[in-house]
């Protein structure tokens, strides 16, 4: 919460949070063909800790545990990492307290 802050009017959308993050995909298109779609690179202690928060899923029996192992076995682990860490930027963006 202290990376983030109580402001909610800084983020108008969950997509505006996990852009911030820098946890979303990016788009470089040029000439209608999508030339990469990886995600930027941002120095951002929230996002780190959202990343740490996804690694700390390996063992875990839950659902997001799952997730997380799924999308390691068919995409690797740094992608699973990133994608399980937008899925909880994704769940924290709600309780920023919005007036």
């Amino acid at each position: 919460m202290s990376e983030v802050g109580l402001d909610p009017e800084r983020f108008p959308t969950v997509k505006h949070f996990t852009s911030w993050l820098g946890l979303c995909p990016g788009q470089k298109i040029t000439g209608g063909k999508v030339k990469s779609s990886k995600t930027r690179p941002v120095v951002n202690r929230a996002a780190n800790a959202f990343r740490m928060a996804a690694l700390s899923l390996t063992q875990s029996r839950s659902a997001l545990g799952a997730f997380y192992r799924r999308l390691r076995s068919r995409l690797g682990a740094p992608k699973a990492i990133t994608a399980t860490a937008h899925k909880l930027a994704r769940m924290f963006y709600p309780e920023i307290p919005h007036t």
